[in-house]
């Protein structure tokens, strides 16, 4: 019988030669993607960068913005790159007269006065919250100072407030009869670094005590909470124009993110209502 043979030539593997080949061609490919497509794929990740830095640079002075825009009237102040603010945390009407039905007024003839009725709609007090009446930032009526400010009881759904008369009335009554409830002081303090960015920040400072002089620069001693709220900060400025007429006031907020080569400038102004 007879035995059957293979043909040599259909088993043999892939030459030396054949595989210096293929990788060269395969070389000269990958090449060719690489330069045709090196552009492409720069744009993109530059554009990435881009917007990344925007939107940080966009929620940053959004947040700024909003904190601002719910301050206490007559308390934002600008000293270098530190911008301080009291926060708002409720407010209402207080009564001012007897009336037919009676009630608890604010008296301000008295300094022993501690309570008054809240017309309309309850407030709510935070341990640690303070009342303010008529605050003009100005001396005798001054938050910071302490002369349009009472510590306040705490306590949820209230009617009726109750204060510390701390020995002395209200300096001033509101024409509309308005009260406000705030925290602590709070600071957002431009860090910008210009020559390494990475290391430049803009940092809120938080729950640290009132101070008649505001705290900046190498003088920020005051304690409290400090956090990053955007970082790749490259350049950073806050300006405050208060208004004397109207009683507002605008703050001019310019703020530059540098990252990986890419910046991005983002301004904003918040108009600033100080009515109190």
């Amino acid at each position: 019988m007879r035995r059957a043979t293979r043909n040599p030539l259909s088993i043999r593997g892939m030459t030396l030669v054949e595989m210096i080949v293929v990788i060269a061609i395969t070389g000269v490919l990958v090449a060719l993607l690489s330069l045709f497509g090196r552009n492409q794929i720069a744009a993109y990740v530059d554009t990435a960068s881009r917007a990344e830095l925007a939107d940080a640079a966009d929620t940053a002075l959004r947040r700024i913005g909003r904190d601002l825009q719910a301050a206490l009237p007559n308390s934002v102040r600008q000293s270098g790159n530190f911008l301080e603010f009291v926060p708002l945390h409720d407010a209402g009407r207080y009564r001012a007269d007897v009336g037919a039905t009676g009630g608890d007024i604010l008296d301000f003839g008295s300094n022993t006065d501690s309570a008054f009725d809240v017309l309309g709609p309850t407030v709510n007090i935070a341990a640690g919250d303070q009342l303010v009446v008529y605050n003009l930032g100005q001396p005798g009526s001054d938050v910071y100072v302490g002369g349009s400010r009472r510590a306040a009881t705490a306590g949820n759904g209230l009617s009726t407030v109750s204060f510390a008369p701390a020995g002395a009335q209200f300096p001033l009554p509101s024409p509309q009869s308005r009260f406000q409830i705030v925290g602590t002081s709070r600071t957002y303090e431009c860090a910008p670094n210009v020559a390494n960015p990475e290391l430049g920040s803009v940092i809120l400072h938080t729950g640290y005590g009132f101070a008649a002089a505001q705290p900046a620069g190498a003088a920020w001693t005051l304690g409290g909470t400090s956090s990053i709220l955007v970082s790749d900060v490259a350049a950073c400025t806050f300006s405050y124009l208060p208004a004397v007429l109207q009683r507002n006031g605008i703050v001019v907020l310019l703020l530059t993110l540098t990252r990986n080569g890419e910046s991005v400038t983002l301004m904003q102004q918040v108009d600033i209502l100080n009515t109190p």
